[in-house]
């Protein structure tokens, strides 16, 4: 049986993450190539960062096990979802949404946001005046094995000559840096991945929204119940002992441990002290790419 619903529950991780960027700003541009190629990059970082979008897209999965619908029924479950924003915003939430673990979708959700975010930016990269397209990309750190990264439009052809502009805005996470230096001196690379692997969980896993979600009947239920084991299974974790909405604090830490054990021996592998490992945390920004060339 298929349930498709358009909730009146607010959705609970793009709420949350476009709270959070909503607040952002394009920074740090960093462009390179010829003359106008320089301002055709910087023009459209500007565009993405001042234009709002609307876009409405649909969250289905299969429920594993309907007991959380009341009944012994299998059922695929879809919720109709709007979000609001700058294209900037719209695209980071999208990227901070669907994480991949070593290649593994760590929620199973998020892909409808990033589809209909991708479509939306497109139409407003078109310019005579030269080929566009925009890399977006989330790690917590450079190179971590956790992340998430696409494209806007097509790539350019390997002898074009190509002017880059690159920026970050929020990624509605919140800043932890004072916090993973802080771990550092303490614990080492384990403090450190203890503090992102906290964050990012509670990014997607915001508490107070999860308890609100597990509460209501239906559809939202089923989705938060859905991310949680698809989350657990990602990360080798048996049971989150999600059995009520009064244990999501205790969900979300069981993931959280799971999480920094992995992130614990990435960090190791990537950098050579805990210190510069604290250093290059930027679990609150997304880069954004923007790259022209020529027709």
């Amino acid at each position: 049986m298929d349930v498709r619903a358009s909730s009146t529950a607010f959705d609970t991780v793009i709420f949350v993450l476009l709270v959070g960027v909503a607040v952002g700003v394009l920074a740090g541009i960093d462009a390179r190539g010829d003359v106008d190629g320089d301002r055709v990059a910087q023009e459209t970082a500007d565009v993405l960062a001042t234009s709002t979008a609307e876009v409405t897209y649909t969250r289905s999965v299969t429920v594993e096990s309907s007991s959380l619908l009341g009944d012994d029924e299998h059922r695929t479950v879809g919720v109709t979802r709007s979000a609001r924003g700058t294209h900037a915003q719209l695209l980071a939430a999208a990227a901070v949404s669907t994480p991949s673990l070593g290649g593994t979708s760590l929620v199973g959700t998020g892909g409808e946001l990033r589809e209909e975010s991708r479509d939306a930016a497109e139409r407003v990269l078109h310019t005579r005046e030269a080929n566009v397209q925009v890399i977006v990309t989330w790690r917590p750190y450079p190179n971590a094995t956790l992340g998430s990264s696409f494209a806007v439009g097509d790539g350019p052809p390997r002898d074009a000559d190509v002017s880059v502009a690159t920026a970050t805005v929020s990624s509605g996470l919140p800043e932890v840096s004072t916090e993973a230096r802080r771990a550092a001196r303490k614990s080492g690379y384990g403090g450190i991945a203890t503090v992102v692997a906290g964050s990012v969980v509670d990014g997607l896993f915001p508490p107070p929204e999860m308890r609100a979600a597990l509460y209501s009947e239906g559809p939202d239920r089923a989705l938060t119940a859905h991310r949680y084991r698809r989350a657990a299974n990602a990360l080798g974790v048996e049971d989150p002992g999600l059995s009520h909405p009064q244990t999501v604090e205790r969900a979300n830490r069981k993931l959280a441990r799971a999480l920094a054990t992995r992130l614990r021996a990435d960090l190791r592998q990537q950098f050579e002290t805990p210190e510069a490992a604290a250093r290059a945390v930027r679990s609150h920004r997304v880069r954004l790419v923007v790259r022209t060339w020529s027709p």
